[in-house]
């Protein structure tokens, strides 16, 4: 009777990590199917607005990727690091000098650049 349990428990324990394995796959499928829908503003097309009325014109625009891009988004545009939301990327501009700065971090999207350089252009258009 002995070796039948412990045949048993060893048998329970491979089912186990059997279920335990697959649970951890179920859920990390689930996790690459949510999708997450931008702001209203990146959802359209938009018309650039003719140079006399832009922010800047024609800025001299700088890329600046950093390792910290999350933190110093959130530090320049006063928007927080949640468990669920975090500044993907921020611009800021010098109209007198007609430059901008775009910061990501190291790794983005194209469409977090296209808004921030629209940024660049108009200036706060969604604010």
């Amino acid at each position: 009777m002995g070796s039948q349990t412990c045949h048993w428990r060893s048998r329970f324990g491979v089912y186990k990590r059997w279920f335990f394995s697959v649970g951890v796959a179920v859920f990390l499928l689930g996790c690459e199917t949510v999708t997450l829908t931008p702001p209203k503003v990146d959802q359209v097309r938009f018309s650039p607005m003719p140079a006399a009325k832009r922010t800047i014109a024609e800025p001299k625009v700088k890329y600046l990727p950093r390792h910290d891009g999350f933190e110093y988004c959130s530090r320049i545009t006063g928007v927080p690091i949640t468990p669920t939301s975090r500044p993907m990327a921020c611009a800021f501009w010098n109209v007198r000098r007609q430059e901008c700065t775009i910061v990501t971090p190291m790794s983005t999207g194209y469409n977090y650049l296209g808004h921030e350089l629209r940024h660049c252009f108009e200036g706060a258009f969604h604010d």
